[in-house]
């Protein structure tokens, strides 16, 4: 959920907002029974910044943070975990970023032009 996306028009109160936070954790949540779900929240100071919009932020983390079972990580712990437990964890084989004509440069070390992780 992105703040921009969501305040870049007119009418759209804090209010709402807050229930458009609420509601997609709880449809996340009730998914997550089934099969792992995130929920990514991006915010900008100029944006969400403003004191009431913060209430609504702590107020829909608050909520959230009552779910013993909801793990609160960052990106880069998510990405530790998956790396971590490939057993449980889908993968897409894909060549590095260099060769499969993606913008950008690979992390993963270029393996003679095979994607990373397949066999020879």
């Amino acid at each position: 959920m992105n703040d921009i996306a969501s305040f870049d028009f007119a009418g759209f109160s804090p209010a709402a907002y807050e229930q458009q936070l609420h509601d997609e954790f709880e449809q996340l949540y009730e998914e997550g029974c089934d099969r792992r779900r995130m929920m990514s929240i991006s915010l900008h100071d100029r944006i969400s910044g403003h004191p009431s919009r913060v209430r609504v932020i702590d107020r829909v983390l608050t909520r959230a943070a009552r779910r013993a079972d909801v793990w609160w990580a960052r990106r880069d712990q998510i990405a530790d975990w998956a790396l971590a437990t490939p057993d449980v964890t889908p993968t897409v084989e894909r060549l590095p970023a260099e060769l499969g004509g993606l913008s950008g440069i690979s992390r993963t070390p270029l393996s003679a032009g095979r994607a990373v992780g397949a066999t020879p």
